[in-house]
């Protein structure tokens, strides 16, 4: 990713602070829950992230008290790491809801569906979570059943075909209470980037300041606007997705691809841009997959945030490793133009 080949510029000039290496945190995430890069890309990546993160260590400040006495105290900012649960932005909303709409989950369970949904609580019962627990606010569950997360997933996910449910990832501390995931970042960001609704170029020019400035730990309360965005676009995903693949006729299938058209004027306003229509079409092949369906790239379009416009994405399935061939929709865009 550019971001970390900036940071590793950065490093060999000596000229490497901790917030350009939370960026290359940020930037090597983003690669990775858009599925933009292979598994095993984003793990050589994070190694060598962590080895600047172990090697930056914890940087000691002079703080003067009210009576003029000195005191050494460790930055309040720095940068951890550890295995993250494929929940998205679980930190803002309830672990029931997160697991419920999270395309990871959601795909394999199917929880659009009664059924689905029925499996869902029973998940959360056989691992001895309470519903009423896991139906609070993140930040105000049980710190025990926090704790068992880890180790009661690993337990029961693999028997739904949920495996690999963990996975590295970087957190930003800040103080004694903010706590930030790279991910959520990547999140809150992306959202921000992707919600201006006006045609003119001076909206689309405001929303990228605005995820500019929520990129400072300064300005949580923007990013938090961005990540309650991001949750309403994804549920518009799994509103969306469902819909496609409960009813008939409404993804169609030729012989070297599919295609989908979203109708519903209230949902499009959150999935009418780029990267959100990329995960609404990624959403729909896990699902097929899920199906026994055979993989095929995937056509999705929609009603633009322009008047008057279309917008059509195209994906031909998430990166592997030693694949010789990418996304052949450009080449297929740009005869059609």
């Amino acid at each position: 990713p550019s971001g970390c080949l900036l940071f590793e510029l950065s490093n060999e000039l000596k000229k490497n602070t901790n917030e350009l290496l939370w960026l290359a945190c940020v930037s090597l995430t983003d690669q990775f829950v858009h599925e933009r890069l292979t598994d095993e890309r984003y793990q050589a990546a994070v190694m060598e992230l962590e080895q600047h993160i172990n090697s930056s260590g914890t940087k000691i400040t002079s703080v003067t008290l009210k009576d003029g006495t000195k005191v050494r105290a460790p930055d309040c900012s720095r940068i951890s790491y550890e295995e993250e649960p494929r929940l998205m932005l679980l930190r803002e909303w309830t672990l029931f809801d997160s697991m419920l709409c999270s395309s990871y989950i959601a795909t394999k369970l199917k929880t659009w569906s009664d059924n689905g949904i029925k499996k869902l609580k029973l998940l959360l019962a056989r691992m001895g979570f309470a519903l009423i627990e896991c139906q609070q606010k993140f930040p105000y569950m049980n710190n025990e059943v926090k704790r068992k997360m880890k180790q009661e997933f690993d337990r029961f996910l693999p028997e739904y075909g949920l495996n690999d449910f963990y996975y590295r990832s970087f957190l930003r501390l800040h103080g004694y209470s903010s706590r930030v995931s790279a991910a959520d970042v990547v999140y809150g960001i992306t959202a921000l980037l992707e919600s201006f609704l006006g045609s003119g170029g001076s909206s689309a020019s405001k929303q990228f300041g605005e995820a500019y400035d929520a990129l400072s730990l300064n300005n949580l309360d923007k990013l938090r606007l961005g990540m309650q965005q991001a949750i309403k676009v994804q549920r518009a995903i799994l509103r969306q997705g469902s819909a496609a693949i409960t009813k008939t006729g409404c993804i169609r299938s030729g012989r070297k691809f599919r295609w989908v058209k979203i109708e519903d004027s209230i949902d499009a306003k959150y999935l009418g841009y780029p990267q959100a229509l990329t995960k609404f079409c990624y959403f729909l092949m896990d699902a097929l997959r899920e199906k026994g369906a055979r993989m095929k790239p995937m056509l999705c379009a929609c009603a633009s945030q322009q008047p008057g416009k279309i917008l059509v994405v195209g994906v031909c399935g998430k990166p592997r490793l030693g694949a010789v061939r990418g996304n052949a929709f450009g080449n297929a865009f740009r005869k059609a133009a």
